[in-house]
């Protein structure tokens, strides 16, 4: 196995301080790190998946397995149970045909739009030698995405 040298064109350092009295003070009271539970949210390996399908607007179960072979119904279920037991998505069946279920966002889940793109723009940005996406590519994948997830 060969290892791949990161290769950033600059190198950003910042150094935040915090006075190690008022450090210890936000340690005690806020034991749980308030990003661990949005980090939980998306944890499940499929989870931004299934979100960035939920915002190009697919809603049914084997949308979500459309090109994702590996995917399977079990694992998919999961996801989308844990989904909504957090609260980012429902479950909606419809009046005359139960067995047609879609899932939806809700404001919760929405509210992730700003977070999705953050993370789309992390992943362009370190791509820094172009090796997934051309810069061409990749600024019709921001316009793209802003559009999709209804950013200005």
């Amino acid at each position: 196995m060969t290892s791949k040298k990161l290769n950033i064109k600059t190198d950003i350092r910042i150094n935040m301080t915090l006075n190690p009295k008022k450090l210890a003070y936000y340690e005690k009271k806020y034991e749980r790190n308030p990003l661990e539970d949005t980090l939980k949210f998306m944890s499940n390996k499929w989870t931004l998946h299934v979100l960035r399908d939920l915002f190009l607007g697919k809603s049914h179960f084997n949308e979500f397995k459309v090109n994702r072979p590996s995917l399977d119904n079990k694992a998919l279920s999961r996801c989308l149970k844990t989904m909504q037991d957090n609260g980012l998505i429902y479950k909606a069946n419809e009046e005359t045909d139960s067995k047609n279920t879609q899932y939806f966002l809700t404001s919760k889940g929405r509210s992730l739009n700003k977070v999705f793109y953050e993370l789309l723009l992390f992943a362009l940005e370190t791509d820094v030698d172009n090796e997934h996406y051309s810069e061409y590519e990749k600024k019709e994948l921001k316009e793209m995405y802003k559009e999709i997830l209804e950013l200005k």
